[in-house]
């Protein structure tokens, strides 16, 4: 096949992403949330229909399906027709779906790479800011109140917690430098793995050529390559009786394939057998087209400490992930630079939109004790709360004595004392000695009752009839038993500002509600007439070019033209272009606003033809879909159908 057959096949292919069943991709937003709601409110009415809730689920996972959507999973069977039948559900589906086949198919033409949208295509990056901008206008919407009186919006929340990117980078560097100092108190060493994906998952070479090897993987697809090889390794590791722990970061090719750096400790007298297994299961695909250099898809480092500390081999690789904002090393050229000669401060916001595109991890710690019993430690700052919960609870001295060594520990930022207490590294979760609290919220509400079966329940539901857990403290476990301790005191109600403002936010993209009590167009008739009011005092000749040069952008109005003729105009001029009689200047207002009026109804009725129209082929198409399904089911034959159904 010659390059240029080839690229035919790639374009076609690209292209046929774009149409998934009924959907598609090419559609806008507005278009696609109406296809969710019709789908949500077709999946209701045949489940309302139908008797057998089992059948009624088979047919929408059906539907499902045909939108190449996958149905939920490990749910109850009431769970999943919830959310089947949910408009919510559809529209996040479907904008997941149409975010990915979108960015695959600029993947598949070569337009993500390094000379011309690095690691995510410009469109997608695009739509990244759109969407970033959509929540932050959000988050300044809506306003969050706790039982103490105290408010705040969201993003003023969002800016003290771990999305705020300065502070999760700050937390990774932290628990990556104490984790060392952790690992040099017990004599491990320390070990730096690159593992890149064979050729066939990338679309691009590294030239920026199209690679003909390229079997049309995604980044998801590459990213499950990735994990399977390492659970391959690590459950060799674990027969093996090779303990390890670290930190896995996941980063994007500048093709948008992902490759991974491991950043692992281990006893010194295991490195040699960690790093051939490691190099075993990286190299077992493919093997042939490494066999002249493997260090293409597998590459070990030991860290020398003579050189530097491991957090700062990763310090690099974490703020290009983040947010690009490191200290320059010194006699480190090009330290503020990615490995494509990009800065790190423009190359940050690109990784992080193919992060949230592809919906790939980027950082994982790997044999550390858990971060949400650091997090939660880390609530506990007030003594007095502190002191009362344990004169209400009374717990045992020694699991008291644990907790007040672990917060002492996490208030202090010192991860390696913390990691020392929760047992080391290397050690199963069930072995820590505090693990999360999360408990089913309960509730009084006759409201709270699921919307399938009828039934009342004092487990909060949430939206699909399911209850509600939530992480709410900890749990310490002593030699006498468990002890519960409570880390979130606030309870939290959240208003939308428009609802008192007077704003609709179901009417996205309409006029706001003014700021003011004049409103735009009396504003700009003001300006208008004061910019006349000045030309008219300047003379008949500055009046008569002001009305020249303003005839071809927009006509004067009748009081414009009255201001500049009475104030300024000679006799000769004012026979010329006589004064309007008010009354017809004011039938001749009446005329206009009833030909707007008209107007605005034929545009009306147009926008609400086309709307039928729409509608009307949706219910064809439906319909079409539903006879297939009795066809399938045997409910039909085709001699029950009429001619001209399929035509």
């Amino acid at each position: 096949m010659t390059s240029h057959a080839a690229f035919i096949d790639r374009q076609a292919f690209a292209d046929s992403l774009l149409h998934c069943g009924p959907w598609k991709c090419s559609n806008d937003d507005q278009a696609l949330i109406d296809h969710a709601t019709a789908q949500a409110r077709t999946v209701e009415l045949e489940t309302a229909q139908l008797s057998d809730p089992i059948y009624a689920l088979q047919r929408a996972r059906r539907r499902a399906t045909r939108h190449h959507l996958t149905p939920p999973t490990g749910y109850s069977c009431t769970g999943e027709l919830l959310r089947l039948a949910c408009p919510l559900w559809w529209r996040r589906q479907l904008r997941r779906l149409t975010s990915r086949r979108r960015e695959q198919r600029q993947r598949l033409l070569g337009r993500t790479q390094k000379r011309a949208g690095i690691y995510v295509s410009n469109e997608g990056y695009r739509r990244r800011i759109d969407q970033a901008t959509r929540n932050a206008r959000l988050l300044e919407a809506i306003t969050a109140t706790n039982q103490e009186g105290d408010q705040y919006t969201l993003a003023e929340l969002t800016e003290l917690g771990l999305a705020n990117p300065e502070f999760r980078r700050a937390e990774l560097m932290l628990r990556i430098a104490d984790t060392e100092r952790e690992a040099d108190r017990a004599g491990h060493c320390g070990m730096f793995y690159t593992i890149t994906t064979p050729s066939r998952f990338h679309p691009v070479r590294q030239n920026a050529s199209l690679n003909h090897k390229y079997a049309g993987a995604d980044p998801r697809e590459a990213q499950a390559y990735l994990q399977n090889q390492w659970a391959k390794a690590r459950a060799k590791l674990k027969r093996e009786g090779l303990g390890i722990y670290g930190i896995r970061v996941a980063e994007p090719h500048h093709d948008g394939t992902p490759h991974w750096h491991l950043l692992i400790w281990m006893c010194p007298e295991n490195e040699g057998r960690v790093t051939g297994i490691l190099r075993r299961y990286a190299l077992e695909d493919s093997p042939g087209e490494v066999a002249h250099n493997t260090s293409i898809r597998f590459k070990a480092v030991k860290i020398d400490r003579r050189k530097g500390s491991a957090a700062g081999y990763v310090a690099k690789y974490v703020a290009k992930n983040i947010n690009g904002k490191q200290h320059s090393r010194q006699g480190v050229p090009g330290d503020n630079l990615d490995h494509y000669g990009q800065p790190l401060e423009t190359s940050a916001p690109r990784i992080e939109a193919w992060a949230a595109c592809w919906g790939i991890r980027q950082f994982q710690f790997v044999g550390l004790p858990s971060v949400t019993v650091w997090r939660e430690l880390r609530r506990l700052k007030d003594e007095q709360r502190l002191a009362d919960w344990e004169a209400a609870t009374r717990p045992e001295p020694e699991a008291a004595a644990i907790l007040e060594g672990l917060r002492q520990a996490a208030n202090a930022g010192a991860w390696d004392k913390y990691l020392h207490l929760m047992g080391g590294p290397m050690q199963p979760r069930d072995a820590a000695p505090i693990r999360p609290w999360r408990v089913v919220r309960q509730t009084v509400d006759a409201a709270n009752i699921n919307p399938m079966t009828g039934e009342w329940s004092s487990d909060t539901l949430g939206r699909y009839g399911e209850p509600m857990a939530g992480t709410w403290g900890l749990v310490v476990s002593s030699q006498l038993g468990e002890t519960e301790y409570l880390t979130r005191y606030y309870r939290w109600t959240f208003e939308r500002k428009g609802k008192t403002a007077g704003v609709d936010f179901q009417r996205e993209g309409e006029a706001a509600a003014p700021w003011t009590r004049v409103i735009n167009c009396t504003r700009r008739a003001m300006k208008y007439e004061r910019e006349a009011r000045e030309l008219a005092a300047k003379g008949p000749l500055t009046a008569f070019r002001y009305m020249g040069e303003l005839k071809p952008k927009r006509p004067l109005w009748p009081w414009e033209k009255s201001i500049l003729f009475e104030r300024s105009a000679t006799e000769t001029f004012r026979r010329l272009f006589p004064v309007a009689d008010p009354a017809r200047v004011a039938e001749l207002l009446q005329q206009g606003e009833s030909y707007r009026e008209r107007d605005d109804m034929q545009r009306v009725m147009r926008e609400e033809r086309e709307r039928l129209e729409v509608r009307r082929k949706a219910s064809i198409e439906e319909g079409r879909e539903l006879v297939l399904d009795w066809l399938l089911d045997g409910e039909l034959s085709l001699a029950d159908i009429p001619p001209g159904v399929f035509a």
